[in-house]
């Protein structure tokens, strides 16, 4: 935690705002293995709400940290490793239960997919990223599909390669743009599910991309340099 944190943060808010049509602040997220980790200024969450839901609150400015006990969606809190992924959701039951596959072999295949933290951890800080004092593990940045395209002309600028999105309208804030990300050491663009879009109010033209620490410093330079 620290200035030099906070100053690369901001000149990476300052180059996204300047080259992707935002619609809220980028916001970054740190796991974190203790509360002695938790930066200075940084309070508990006041209410239990979802990850999502945490996830818009630090877009629109506030800042704040999490354990389990404040997440109100376990698939949520299971993808972003600050719990066990509950057996119901692990196993597609839960999925299946409210209509959205065929049958239950096909949810379970489906869920098997999806990116879970398995290494768990006590808590989550979440800021908007022009206020971040610390390290992000991911940034994501809720912004309308033009967005999502200058991000990734940002990335195929210095690869030359596609981009290859991982997402099924399913645990989006938390698995597709938290843990893949997380996990990949990747960039992962995702269009929303239900539970992110009735409680966290993301929008029917906005879309969610996690950018990881490893690829943050890759994404600025190909926006700074288009």
């Amino acid at each position: 935690m620290s200035s030099t944190d906070l100053e690369k943060n901001q000149k990476y808010a300052e180059a996204i705002a300047s080259k992707v049509k935002l619609t809220c602040k980028p916001v970054a997220m740190k796991l974190i293995e203790s509360e002695d980790e938790v930066p200075e200024g940084f309070e508990l969450i006041s209410e239990k709400v979802r990850h999502c839901e945490m996830v818009r609150k630090a877009s629109l400015g506030e800042k704040f940290y999490s354990t389990a006990e404040e997440q109100m969606c376990l698939g949520g809190a299971g993808a972003i490793g600050l719990m066990e992924m509950p057996e119901k959701l692990a196993n597609g039951e839960k999925y299946f239960s409210l209509g959205r596959f065929k049958d239950l072999e096909t949810a379970k295949k489906l869920t098997a997919k999806l990116s879970i933290v398995e290494d768990k951890r006590w808590g989550m800080i979440y800021a908007p990223l022009d206020e971040a004092d610390f390290k992000a593990d991911v940034i994501q940045v809720i912004t309308e599909p033009v967005g999502g395209m200058k991000l990734a002309q940002s990335i195929v600028y210095a690869t030359g390669e596609k981009i290859n999105p991982s997402f099924a309208g399913i645990q989006s804030l938390c698995g597709d743009a938290f843990a893949n990300p997380y996990i990949e050491n990747g960039v992962n663009f995702t269009l929303g599910c239900d539970g992110s879009r009735k409680a966290a109010d993301i929008k029917d033209n906005e879309m969610t991309i996690g950018i990881s620490a490893a690829k943050i410093d890759e994404v600025i330079s190909g926006l700074e340099a288009m």
